[in-house]
């Protein structure tokens, strides 16, 4: 059920220009101006069906705040949103372009809840999905490393977490966007400038590169078969590992939820040049862009120090290779990494784990289905050795 907004006065604050930035960035088109009076809008749905509406100019008129309850009401009916959705997206997108995630409960669909630990997880994919795709403006890799760069961890810092909405179960990102810089002076031997603020093209290339993995999915679930290569080709586009993993983390692969993404651009800079529908993944392409992220990190290991602490260990017979299980944070959260360590180091490892002091250890980070596995471990180490004594 959507509310329809009764109290005219709430619309008597809203600016006739302000509007026009948002239809303008939202798939508007304007048909028709008449200075100081009014500007008449039009918009068109995927069926097709074309909505209209009339947007007041000029303030002083009697019956302003009554025009402008028309307007938003024509807004959310073209937009298939509440009213209220439509009101604080007015008043939001002066901040930054809005990234929804939704999700539902697939045995009760009617619900605007979810459990608990699906909503924390909803919250991760928005927040991973971010993250991968501000890597990605920076560099298209196959797989992102750990150690993200500066300009990601400023990004990802500036990031807010709005109001939840209304609509199975839905979850709100605020990608802040800083207005472009005043104009430069060219010169002939220097390119210009991209004037496109870095927070804008992580939301553009976070749109782009889920359109073309939803399209890859997609294509791949019909052949009923998984083939690597089309998922690589895609890579250019901003696909990734991480990308895949904030859809589809192998280690859920029990709770698989379908996830939809959209995005309300801020009017603060012009809106990009293509425009993109709501993207959704449904459940049953889950499997293969989970497998798609397994085999692009299989084939694409990553050198890393971890540090953490030992939390099991075994082997068969004294002076054989045993198996260490050290928690350390792997892609931002803490993960179990498995790794094989013989002789002295494998000592030192149970004296680690006996004292509950943390270790240090440089491999190379592959990940098998639900495990991280770092190979061919080097330079195990206690942290602060000098407090070492046997």
């Amino acid at each position: 059920m959507k509310v329809e907004i009764l109290d005219y006065q709430i619309f008597d604050t809203l600016d006739p220009t302000d509007i026009e930035k948002y239809l303008s960035g939202n798939n508007w088109q304007e048909l028709r101006r008449i200075p100081g009076e009014v500007s008449i809008w039009e918009a068109s749905t995927q069926s097709g069906k074309r909505h209209r509406l009339w947007l007041p100019q000029d303030r002083e008129l009697g019956d302003f705040a009554v025009s402008i309850g028309r307007v938003i009401k024509a807004i959310a009916l073209a937009e298939n949103r509440s009213q209220l959705q439509v009101l604080e997206d007015l008043e939001t997108v002066t901040i930054g372009d809005i990234i929804r995630v939704r999700s539902q409960d697939e045995l009760n669909r009617a619900s605007g809840s979810l459990p608990l630990d699906d909503g924390i997880l909803l919250i991760r994919q928005g927040q991973s999905m971010a993250s991968a795709s501000a890597c990605s403006v920076v560099e298209k890799r196959e797989v992102h490393p750990s150690r993200r760069p500066n300009r990601v961890i400023e990004y990802m810092k500036n990031i807010r977490l709005g109001q939840t909405e209304r609509g199975s179960y839905l979850i709100k990102l605020i990608s802040p966007v800083s207005p472009p810089e005043t104009e430069q002076i060219s010169l002939p031997t220097i390119p210009p400038v991209d004037q496109v603020p870095f927070e804008r093209q992580v939301v553009v290339n976070l749109m782009k590169s889920l359109d073309a993995l939803q399209v890859v999915a997609q294509e791949t679930h019909k052949r009923g078969r998984f083939y690597f290569k089309p998922f690589q080709e895609i890579v250019p586009e901003g696909v990734s590992a991480n990308l895949c993993e904030a859809i589809a983390s192998e280690s859920e692969i029990e709770r698989y939820r379908s996830v939809e993404v959209s995005v309300t651009w801020s009017y603060i800079v012009d809106p990009p040049t293509k425009s993109f529908e709501d993207i959704r993944f449904p459940t049953h392409v889950m499997p293969y862009i989970a497998e798609a992220a397994r085999q692009f990190r299989e084939q694409n290991p990553e050198e890393i120090t971890l540090r953490g602490y030992v939390t099991s260990l075994r082997r068969s017979e004294m002076g054989e290779p045993g198996t260490v299980t050290v928690v350390g944070i792997v892609d931002e959260h803490p993960h179990s990494v498995r790794t094989t360590l013989i002789g002295e180091t494998y000592d030192t490892a149970i004296h680690a784990h006996e004292n509950g002091l943390e270790v240090c250890v440089d491999g190379r980070l592959t990940r098998k289905g639900n495990l991280y596995i770092l190979e061919e471990p080097i330079n195990f180490h206690i942290v602060h050795s000098q407090q070492l004594s046997f």
